[in-house]
This record gives structure tokens, C-alpha cells and sequence, in this order.
């Protein structure tokens, strides 16, 4: 289900990157993203970062109006995301939020949003200030001669564990594809902590996960994605292509959950993640055969025969007991089809794939 933000977004003719230095536009894509969880972390990116540009603001306080008057309120996630988008509006102290923020206080079912809402209209500022108006709501602010940066395989190299997100925007330019990477550790004594992180991706070259550490952003972690030249498929998928088909096996497992609720049916991607599973299926690392498993899942529930033969395949071999029973079963799930997908025989086999990976 397309969540409003999207459509509304097209009817105000809003452009992400009309208004925004580089930072702000990784902010506005997160802001403008159908993925609710997204959206959350663009709020706790405003929260942390307080930034001075009010058309930013204008669109946290737009996605506020566009999900409390058309959202999805079944949603397990809006509740806390809405919230934190109040909860960050609070805090610029901007009073010209004042008349929306109470509007939409009328609005709220939850309590929580209420308390929310309550406290963000409290510590706003109380001087007289023109009013945003959702229902008017565009951008009329522009860069001038803004610097159009194209990544480059020896720059993305350059990029280092530390970094921060102004230096990997300075090397690299707007990523191709922006949202939240959820990263769970178990630490003694405390117990599984989880992490709601900033993901960049590059296509062609790979992504970055960065934390928020007192005032800045840093890399965390780097994942190269396939040699395989991406660019030709389908825009609407490629970022998650471009995870699905990477070296860190997390990532590939969460990107592969998210291909299977789509659910992922665009071929030229598929094809690509078949050739990917063909080249890595005599791995013996335990968690990278667990990822392919779950790429033979993704296969599986495109419900496109043109891939049984190839699994079938690959469940016959002498390989890793959870690929060979995956792709067995993945197989056995897809319909009989006349078109078969033949993986190609030369292609460089990818480096077995790590937990964390430092390039």
C-alpha cells in the first residue's frame, strides 16, 4: 500500500533536492521515503541535528499533515514515527508550526502521539510568526550553481571507517538510494541492543552504514556490492538490487525480506541475483550461505519459472546443506516454464562475504 507522503508530494510538485545542500537532501529523501521507518529516522536526523534550513522543517511539518490526515494508522509504525516527528519540530522552536501542530493535536488517537504533540506545542516559540500552511505547501527556494559530484570507484575507496556523512557527500555526491539499516548487537550484561543507522547507496560500488555519535554522523560499516554492472535495471529497484547482490550479509538478508514483501518480480533483477547465488554457491561461511538461502527465497517468491531450472541445479550439488535445501525448495515452489535463465560462466566470483566488512 503506497503510503500518502508520495502521492501528496507529486500534487505540491515538491522536488527533494530544490531546496537542499547535500546533507539536507540525504535528510528530505528519508523524510520523503514510503517506508515509515524511513521517515523515523529523518525525524531523529532533524532531532540530532537541529539544522538551520526552514524548508526543511516545512517538509517534516508537511509529512506530519500528510500522514495524520491520509496515512495509514494501522501501521505498527506510525505512531512512533509520528511522534518523532513532533518531537523534532519541538525542538527547532519554530512558532510558525504553532496553528498546524494544534490542528493536528485534534486529529491524534493515541496518547502517545497526544504527549507528543502536547510537548512540541509547548516548546515552540510564542512570537508572532507567519503560519505554515500545509495545504498551500511548495518549495520556492533554490541552489545556486549547486556541484553535481558522480562517484567513482577510487573515491568510494577512499571513503573510511570515521568518516563523516559531509565527507563521504564530498567525495561520492547524493547517493543513489537512502533509508535506515537496523543492526542488532548483544552486549554483556545488557542484553540485544538495536540500532536504527543511516544507509548510503552507491550503485555500482556499494553502500555505507553510518552512526550518529554526539554531533556528527560517521561510517560504520562498508559493503561492496557485485561487479555485475546494475545501472540498466529498473530505477525503482535498483538500490535494492544493489543491496541483495552485496558483500555483507546482513544487509543481504534485510534487503532480501524487503524484495519478498514487494514482492520483487522485475526479471533483470532476478536474473542478477541468480547469477549472484550461481557465483558464491561453494561457499563454506556459514552466514553467507544463510544470505543466499535467503536470495533463493527472493527467487522463489517471484513466482517466475524462469528460475526452477537453475535452482533445481544448485540443489543437486555437493554445496552447503542450507543453500542445496533452499534452493530445493525454492524449486519445487516455482511453476514449470518453457524460458530458462542460464547464468553466465565467466563472471568474477565475489570474496565470500563478512559481518562487517572494512574496504
Amino acid at each position: 500500500m503506497k503510503q500518502l507522503i508520495v502521492t501528496l508530494l507529486m500534487l505540491f510538485t515538491f522536488s527533494a533536492h530544490a531546496a537542499f545542500d547535500s546533507k539536507e537532501s540525504v535528510y528530505a529523501d528519508l523524510l520523503n521515503s514510503n517506508n515509515l521507518q524511513n521517515v523515523k529516522l529523518g525525524a531523529k536526523a532533524l532531532h540530532h541535528d537541529l539544522p538551520d534550513n526552514v524548508e526543511l522543517w516545512d517538509l517534516a511539518a508537511f509529512t506530519i499533515w500528510s500522514m495524520n490526515n491520509n496515512g495509514d494508522k494501522s501501521n505498527p509504525e506510525f505512531d512512533d514515527t509520528i511522534s518523532w516527528l513532533a518531537k523534532a519540530i519541538g525542538e527547532s522552536k519554530r512558532g510558525r508550526y504553532h496553528t498546524l501542530l494544534n490542528a493536528q493535536l485534534k486529529l491524534a488517537q493515541s496518547n502517545k502521539i497526544k504527549r507528543y504533540f502536547k510537548g512540541a506545542i509547548k516548546a515552540l516559540d510564542t512570537t508572532e510568526e507567519l503560519q505554515f500552511d500545509a495545504t498551500n505547501y511548495t518549495v520556492q527556494v533554490a541552489l545556486s550553481d549547486p556541484k553535481h559530484i558522480r562517484a567513482t570507484a577510487e573515491n568510494f575507496q577512499r571513503v573510511k571507517v570515521g568518516d563523516t556523512l559531509e565527507v563521504v557527500l564530498s567525495l561520492l555526491g547524493q547517493p543513489d538510494g537512502v533509508g535506515q539499516y537496523i543492526r542488532s548487537y548483544r552486549r554483556p550484561f545488557i542484553g540485544r541492543q538495536t540500532f536504527q543507522n543511516l544507509r548510503l547507496s552507491y550503485i555500482n560500488f556499494g553502500s555505507m552504514e553510518l552512526r550518529y555519535e554526539q554531533t556528527h554522523w560517521l561510517v560504520d560499516l562498508k559493503s561492496k556490492q557485485t561487479d555485475a554492472d546494475i545501472s540498466a535495471v529498473s530505477a525503482d529497484v535498483r538500490d535494492l538490487l544493489s543491496r541483495l547482490v552485496s558483500n555483507d550479509v546482513t544487509q543481504i538478508r534485510n534487503a532480501a525480506r524487503e524484495a519478498i514483501k514487494l514482492p520483487l518480480t522485475d526479471q533483470a533483477a532476478l536474473d542478477h541475483i541468480a547469477q549472484y547465488i550461481w557465483d558464491n554457491q561453494d561457499t563454506q561461511n556459514d552466514q553467507f550461505a544463510d544470505s543466499l538461502a535467503w536470495l533463493c527465497k527472493v527467487l522463489s517468491n517471484s513466482d517466475n519459472g524462469r528460475y526452477k531450472e537453475i535452482l533445481a541445479t544448485i540443489a543437486q550439488k555437493p554445496i552447503h546443506k542450507k543453500i542445496t535445501r533452499y534452493a530445493a525448495n525454492s524449486a519445487k515452489k516455482l511453476p514449470i516454464s518453457a524460458e530458462h535463465y542460464t547464468p553466465a560462466i565467466n563472471t568474477k566470483t565475489a570474496e565470500g562475504a563478512k559481518e562487517k566488512t572494512s574496504l
